[in-house]
């Protein structure tokens, strides 16, 4: 959330390029804390000012250049007073959550511009090392108060609401899948005592079991395909439509739609099998006296 963006002045031009570019403050550890890598140049050196400048690939096809190189030895003016070389190329990295695209960024040694650190832990001992954090602060900085939070527990907060709605979805899936499941056997149930004595003629005439589930599985097989081809184009259009929302979002594949089809037969499948097989089990001198 700590992003400030203004126009960046390149390479001496007389005006700021067309885009803004996002402003990192940094030392010489930022590349090796957030394990950036650098694609062209070399690494800050630690500095006091504003001397040397790490800009990210896109800056540097911002600029319709062709290779990182190319922007290397050249001087970049950012906000007017702050002004430096750029001696590397980072690559790109999300400087924003999902729903936005990455800017170009820059990076530089501008202390003035500290307001946090960035400190990387191993977790077996996260408290013990907190607590020395927190004294090493209070030493440095008498007059600050000293607070902290995790990062991933920062970048979490960018998806809340994302994650209260899949956690409904979930619960609401479960529900339908359910009242489905009621209604499925329901059906069934009534079709198998509207056909007892169809039942009773065909085993008499040696209709086998399997014939006799196969009748009741054909008239599902049509209701599952017609209610597929209904819910599927509605599922796809009111995804893709919440997906619209993210610049970085994933792709809703054909292998999605064959995954709920099989496994929404596998679930029809479970649930009228039981009371199908118990129908074509039955004896058929008890359904033939059936009224």
């Amino acid at each position: 959330d700590n992003n400030w963006n203004t126009g960046p002045r390149y390479d001496n031009r007389l005006e700021d390029e067309a885009f803004r570019v996002s402003v990192k403050a940094g030392d010489a550890d930022f590349v090796k804390t957030f394990g950036l890598e650098i694609l062209a140049g070399r690494n800050l050196f630690p500095s006091d000012s504003v001397k040397e400048i790490l800009v990210n690939e896109t800056f540097v096809k911002k600029l319709n250049l062709v290779s990182p190189k190319d922007v290397l030895g050249k001087t970049l003016a950012i906000n007017g007073n702050m002004k430096g070389s750029i001696v590397g190329v980072v690559n790109d990295f999300h400087d924003q959550s999902f729903f936005a695209d990455i800017n170009a960024v820059c990076i530089t040694t501008a202390p003035d511009l500290y307001y946090s650190y960035a400190v990387k832990i191993k977790s077996g001992n996260a408290q013990q090392t907190l607590a020395s954090v927190e004294k090493t602060w209070n030493k440095m900085n008498p007059d600050e108060v000293y607070q902290y939070q995790f990062l991933d527990e920062q970048i979490a907060t960018f998806y809340k609401t994302e994650d209260l709605i899949l956690k409904l979805i979930k619960a609401f899936t479960f529900i339908a899948i359910f009242i489905g499941c009621l209604g499925l056997y329901g059906l069934v149930s009534y079709m198998a005592s509207q056909r007892t004595k169809e039942i009773g003629i065909r085993k008499v005439l040696g209709g086998s079991n399997a014939h006799i589930m196969w009748m009741f599985g054909k008239e599902f097989s049509k209701l599952i395909l017609i209610a597929f081809f209904i819910a599927a184009p509605a599922g796809y259009w009111l995804m893709s439509g919440w997906l619209q929302d993210f610049k970085f979002r994933t792709p809703i594949n054909a292998w999605i739609f064959v995954l709920a089809m099989i496994v929404t037969c596998i679930i029809c499948l479970l649930t009228v099998g039981y009371k199908s097989i118990r129908a074509a089990r039955a004896n058929p001198v008890n359904a033939l006296r059936t009224e």
